[in-house]
């Protein structure tokens, strides 16, 4: 299966487990929640959905309170909280494990952010993205997620989406070299330079 079939074909899974837990629907009676991410711009090669929601008083326990029917899912393995709000994530964090086949673990990350938050968030870069993104840009993209998982090496994806955007990286070994002289351990403001449309 070529590679942006196998990223289809991922996509296309995680919409359907959206819909099977009603995630969209239960996060936007809060507030307005955003698929963010590679699910958003088709760029899945790991099991992992994001997903942003925003509201005016964000509210843990009200989050949770909506969440917590699907603990009688069977598939759902693991539903988790945490507090970052006292980070420069400030924010309130929610996991789901939910296993979609047999050995097939799906990981959904989940964040509740006020309306007002400054500071990066994906919602912003979802357009972006997929105005930057080209069949060529996301061939390279995606066969250096897909190297690195095979390598057993995780790295946040924004670094190989600005590697190949605005940089022109095209392979794994290029790539590793680049991530040398970046700075993982600060929150990202990053945005595409190029625009291809």
């Amino acid at each position: 299966m070529e590679l942006l079939e196998r990223a289809q074909k991922r996509k296309e899974t995680a919409i359907l487990i959206l819909e099977e837990l009603e995630l969209l629907e239960k996060w936007n009676t809060i507030g307005q929640a955003y698929v963010v991410g590679a699910t958003a711009y088709d760029l899945l090669v790991d099991p992992d959905i994001d997903i942003e929601t925003f509201c005016s008083r964000p509210n843990a326990a009200e989050a949770m309170m909506i969440l917590s029917d699907l603990t009688n899912n069977p598939k759902v393995l693991e539903l988790k909280f945490r507090n970052y709000l006292e980070t420069p994530f400030k924010g309130y964090y929610f996991k789901i494990q939910y296993e979609h086949a047999p050995s097939e673990i799906w990981n959904i990350d989940m964040w509740l952010f006020s309306e007002t938050r400054k500071g990066p968030l994906s919602r912003d870069l979802v357009s972006l993205m997929n105005d930057s993104l080209t069949i060529e840009s996301r061939r390279y993209i995606l066969t250096i997620k897909e190297q690195l998982l095979k390598k057993s090496l995780v790295l946040p994806s924004i670094y190989v989406y600005e590697a190949v955007l605005d940089y022109d990286i095209t392979c794994t070994e290029d790539f590793l070299y680049w991530m040398e002289q970046q700075d993982v351990d600060i929150q990202t403001n990053w945005r595409p330079l190029k625009n291809s449309k």
